[in-house]
Formats: C-alpha cells, structure tokens, sequence
C-alpha cells in the first residue's frame, strides 16, 4: 500500500514539474482533440520530418512519415469526412488528397502515388476534360464521402518530394492554418533530447562589443544529455546591447533525421526574456523563416541560427514572450547568468547555460557604412538608380534598415550585358522587387533574352523577364549577381524505352524524357493519334509518363510531344508506336 501510494505521489510531483516548467505545452495538447483522427498508416510512425521544421525559405507545414523507402503504402482517412479537394503537380506536393472533416479540421495527403479506385477515375477524367496534367480541383461535398479506415490513397514519391514518404498535414478549415499534427494525439516514439550544437552572439548597439570584437561571434557548444555548455569558454564579455542565436535540432527514436524543436527559451537572470514555439503558423508568414534564422550565416555555411532579435518587417505570430525585440540590454555592469531552454514537443529537454559579463564602458564607435552605399529603409518605398540599371523595392521586401550595395563587373563571354552586382545573396528579400536593366549589346530578336543570376557554383538561373522600352524589366526576390543572356535553343525530348518504337504486350508505360539548357519549361502536350494524351511529369526527374491503356491501339500510333521553353522556343518530337 505504502509502495502504491509513492508512486501516486511520484506522478502527482512529476505533473506538477510539467506544469509549472511546460504550462503551454499542456495547454496546446488539451486544445486539439485527442482521440478523434487515427493515423493515415497502418504501421508504426517514424518521421523524417517534424511541424515547423527549418526549411529552405519555408517552415514545413506538417509531418513527412517514413515509408520504408518504397512507394503504394495504403492511406487511410484519418476520420470520417469528405474530398474537398484534389491538386496535381509537377512540383511541390505532386498528388495529394485533402479531406474535409465535420469537427473543423482538414487533413491532408501529400506526395502520393496514386488515388483509390473511386477517385482515381474522376482524377483522369478531369485531366481529360481540361486536356492539362496540372490540376487544382474541389469536388461536390457529396461527390466522394469517406469513412474513418477507407484507404483512400497510396504513398509515393510524387512532387518535389525527395524520397518516398508521406507529407501528412492538419488544417483549421476555417483559415486553412496547418496545425502540428502531433497536437492530436499522434504518438511518435522520442526519449531523445534535442541536440545543441552553435551559439552566436550578435552586437546590437552602435559600438557594442563581443569578447573585444564589433562582429557577431560564434561559440561551439559540448553536452550529452539535458546540460550543455560552451566549449573552451567560462565567461563570454559584452559591452552594449546584444541578441543571441542558437543552432539546435532534435532527433527520434529509430531516425537518423535531423528534425525541428517545438519550443526555444532563453532565460536572462533567471527571467524570461524570449520564447518561440511550433504549435502553427499560416502559410503567409511562412517565408518569414528568413528572418528568424541568421540567413547570411545560412547561405555561407547552410548553418540555421534562430535568432532572438525580430526584425521590424518580420510578421510571425510564433512569438510568445520576447522583451526588448529580442535584444538584451543590461543598466548593471558584472556577471549576468542566461539559459537557453529547447524543448522538442514530447518535452525533453536541453538546457545551455551562459555566463556572461557586461561591461558598461563607454562605447567606441561603431563602423562605417561602406563607401557609396545608400540607406534602405524597411518601412518605405526604395529606389536605386545607376548607368543601365533601375530598382524599386516595396516598403515591405526588406525586413529591416539595410547600407545597399551596388556594383557592375565586366561583361562575361556570350552574355549581352555587363554583370550587375545587386547587393549580395546573404541579405534576405522576402517580396519581389522590380528591376529594369539596359544591355550592353542588343540582338535583332530582343522577345529571347532574360535576366539571370550568377550562382556561387553551378549553372545561370534564369528569371526571365520582358522587353519593354529599350530594356528588360523582371521581378526579383534576391539579391545576388544578374547578367543579360539570350536563349535561342529549343528544349530536347528523349525516348526513355521507345527507341525501338515496338510496345510489346507486357509494357506498361511510355517515357520520354524533357530538358531545357536555361529559360526552363514553359509547357509541354502529347498526343497519341492526334488526340491529346494524358503523361504524367515528375519535374524533379524530367520524365514524362504515359501509363498506357486502351488509346493505345494494336498496330500502329502516332505519338507526339510538343515541348517550349520559357522563350518560346519549341520543338515537336514524333515517334511512330507499334503495339504488338
């Protein structure tokens, strides 16, 4: 008896730890409904992807569930409700399902290899009708009604994906504001606490110092288990204000991904000074990312800081409490003890402690703007004039006051312009800004030249644009190294397995492949005996692939592509089809 009733106390104090230390945690776990969605698999969890997890330029808006590397796993509704709709794409999420459920939530299927009997043949019917492999369809409430456990779908690989999976999501139907799914009861094995492995501190004032230096500093971080600490440092030494960025990740059981946290703290003095958590987020804000993580430190090093500072354009309603903008600021000169706190969501935790010194001295001044740069302002309307070059920025493309830099370099062999060094691809844009750039060298046929950028490695990106009074006008959302090019060659179509031309009787798909050297694919139609025909394009692998069926006639056929580019350069492929 006396046994029983200490463990009775047991987990009443560990309750009431979790409570006190996680009080929102627990709020957000009573929010959603609990036992009302089953999972859309009929096998244990494992996830290669969490909620909110830091992607490139988006935060991941669900869970990627591991399909054992292989596609044509059942789907299943996760509760009773109906298709409200069916997208097919190229890219992003390729097939996908979402389903409309009476308690308000919508769930959705992503990356799928095909749909059920019942909806697979409305799916082709529809691409038919509008003779377009892309399709973006709401079906009748009552067209296809779904119970709880009907397969509804199979997994796959389609989209943007990369490997097979499934890309799970749940939605508020009233916004479609994605939720993470975990909130629902969803249980996922995860003993492991979330891995801390950089800190960077910023300099936040005019003159301000880390460790003596005007620059931010970046501190490597040891620990095993809930401490951490930072490695070959006691004491880090500020002077003037200040914000932090930590490098964090998490890790479950039995996956080797490195997943998202769901909550990051810091703690100044044993008070609370900043919190974020992935409970959700819209889709509006989600490009916001690239103002919550160091994105500089990102391009360079494709190392994800989260930082504390928000800047003044950056909209996200992640925030809980967070003093000062994120910046701290202390009036007392002496030794200041921080914490950072990162919790995943079934609350392990790992904390990194941080002694810190601050020096109230008088502040040195700061530095200098570079030499002929000009002052952006985040709040209002930019322009930027030069010799050949014009640009306007919203008030809302930069996410804070920015020194913008301008710079032309000579032009490159086979271009027809000189490079334009836009600022640097380390700074962020998040909305689109207009350019307007006079070449150098203009071409009799003006309707093929585009605006590309100059990567660090690797080929011309093309973001093409139009002529319009003596010169090329595009709109842009980085910043970076733009040249003049011209694209006159057509794209190129490929047989895959009809070189010989011959469909033997156990064949079961036709495969072309498509590829365009610079301005990219515009559009593409196939047709088979002069009707159009239904192939299905996986963008990330430039195939196209035609299930074959009954337009497939014995004997022979007439197939045709018909491939453009981004400038209009077009080419037919034909090919004669012999069924046997």
């Amino acid at each position: 008896m006396v046994a029983l009733q200490n463990r009775i106390k047991a987990v009443v104090q560990a309750l009431v730890m979790i409570i006190i230390f996680f009080p929102g945690w627990i709020n957000a776990q009573t929010n959603y409904p609990q036992d009302y969605f089953r999972p859309p698999v009929d096998f244990r969890m494992l996830l290669s992807g969490t909620f909110g997890e830091l992607r490139a330029g988006h935060f991941h808006s669900g869970m990627d569930i591991k399909t054992g590397g292989v596609s044509g796993k059942n789907i299943y509704a996760v509760a009773d409700g109906y298709v409200s709709r069916i997208k097919v794409s190229a890219t992003g999420f390729g097939k996908t399902l979402y389903i409309t459920h009476p308690n308000g939530y919508v769930s959705v299927y992503a990356h799928l290899s095909r749909f059920n009997k019942n909806i697979a043949p409305y799916v082709k019917a529809t691409h038919y009708q509008y003779e377009s492999f892309e399709l973006n369809v709401y079906p009748d409430k009552d067209e296809f009604p779904l119970k709880k456990g009907e397969v509804i779908a199979y997994s796959g690989n389609t989209g943007g994906s990369n490997g097979p999976h499934l890309h799970f999501e749940m939605r508020l139907q009233v916004s479609q504001t994605p939720v993470n799914p975990l909130l629902f009861g969803y249980e996922v094995k995860d003993y492991i606490r979330p891995e801390i492995h950089w800190l960077k501190v910023y300099p936040a004032s005019s003159g301000g110092r880390i460790d003596g230096n005007t620059e931010a500093k970046v501190y490597q971080v040891d620990g095993w288990g809930e401490q951490h600490r930072i490695k070959d440092y006691d004491t880090i030494h500020v002077s003037g204000d200040f914000s932090l960025g930590i490098n964090t990740w998490d890790k479950l059981n039995d996956a080797s991904n490195k997943n998202g946290v769901y909550r990051i703290e810091l703690y100044a003095d044993s008070t609370l000074v900043y919190s974020h958590d992935l409970e959700k987020f819209d889709f509006a804000e989600s490009r916001y990312i690239n103002s919550l993580i160091d994105y500089h430190d990102y391009v360079d090093k494709k190392r994800r800081y989260q930082r504390t500072e928000i800047d003044p354009n950056n909209k996200l309603s992640i925030y809980h409490k967070v003093v000062n903008e994120g910046v701290l600021h202390f009036n007392k000169s002496g030794i200041h003890y921080l914490e950072y706190v990162v919790t995943d969501f079934e609350g392990n935790v790992s904390r990194l402690p941080i002694v810190l010194m601050n020096h109230n001295a008088k502040l040195l001044i700061g530095e200098l703007p570079p030499e002929g740069s000009v002052h952006f302002l985040h709040n209002m309307k930019n322009k930027f004039q030069a010799e050949h070059f014009e640009m306007s920025l919203s008030g809302t493309a930069i996410y804070r006051d920015m020194w913008f830099e301008y710079d032309t370099l000579s032009m490159p062999v086979g271009t027809y312009s000189r490079i334009h060094r836009i600022h640097n691809d380390r700074t962020p844009v998040h909305k689109y800004y207009d350019v307007k750039i006079v070449p150098d060298s203009i071409p009799d046929d003006t309707s093929k030249l585009l605006l590309a950028r100059i990567p660090d490695k690797g080929d011309y990106i093309s973001y093409g644009g139009t002529w319009d009074d003596g010169a090329l006008k595009s709109s842009l959302r980085s910043f970076g190294d733009f040249v003049v090019l011209i694209d006159t060659i057509p794209p190129e179509v490929n047989s895959v397995n009809i070189a010989s031309g011959t469909i033997k009787s156990d064949r079961k798909t036709v495969k072309v492949k498509i590829e365009d050297n610079l301005s990219g694919i515009k559009k593409f139609k196939a047709t088979l005996n002069g009707s159009w025909l239904l192939m299905e394009y996986d963008a990330k692998n430039s195939l196209l692939t035609y299930t074959i069926d009954e337009r497939l006639k014995k004997g022979s056929n007439i197939f045709t592509v018909e491939l453009t580019d981004q400038r209009d350069n077009t080419i037919i492929f034909k090919k004669t089809l012999v069924r046997e």
